[in-house]
């Protein structure tokens, strides 16, 4: 089952939303590529456009679907209700020093990484690393020492 924060569930939706749109825009091109050639046998744009409607389209739509039904929203499970502060969970904001160095980031759902917004998937091994780890706790992660400063809910 997938982790998906409140935000990243609603980003699925609108994105599932937009699929039916996608198939209907490759469709009408389809249409304006057979009204160009008649001959479709030898028309690559149109096969193109055919697999795209008929099949990878679809495909993904149905992807989006079985995600958004097999997920658990991160601001709904219990661990983040009865979040006290005192240990790392999904859904979390970390500060923390690295070889001495602080770095903050967040965990978010399993598919949720936005390394330019210092936002990591909990699927990531350094938030598994961090998960479950408490405030002052030691760490080491790929040869380097990390210890928790803070921890906070998004």
């Amino acid at each position: 089952m997938e982790l998906i924060s409140k935000k990243g569930y609603e980003k699925l939706c609108e994105e599932y939303q937009l699929m039916d749109q996608k198939i209907i825009d490759a469709q009408r091109k389809m249409g304006e590529s057979a009204k160009r050639d008649n001959d479709l046998r030898e028309n690559p744009e149109f096969m193109e456009l055919r697999v795209k409607a008929m099949y990878t389209l679809p495909a993904q739509k149905e992807e989006l679907y079985r995600r958004m039904h097999d997920c658990m929203i991160i601001e709904e499970c219990e661990f983040f209700k009865s979040f006290d502060g005192s240990k790392v969970i999904p859904g979390s904001k970390v500060v923390y020093d690295i070889d001495g160095k602080t770095e903050t980031l967040t965990i978010l759902g399993d598919n949720e990484s936005d390394l330019d917004n210092n936002i990591i998937s909990s699927a990531t091994p350094m938030a598994k690393a961090l998960i479950n780890k408490h405030i002052n706790e030691l760490i080491d992660f790929n040869g380097m020492k990390i210890i928790i400063k803070s921890i906070e809910k998004i």
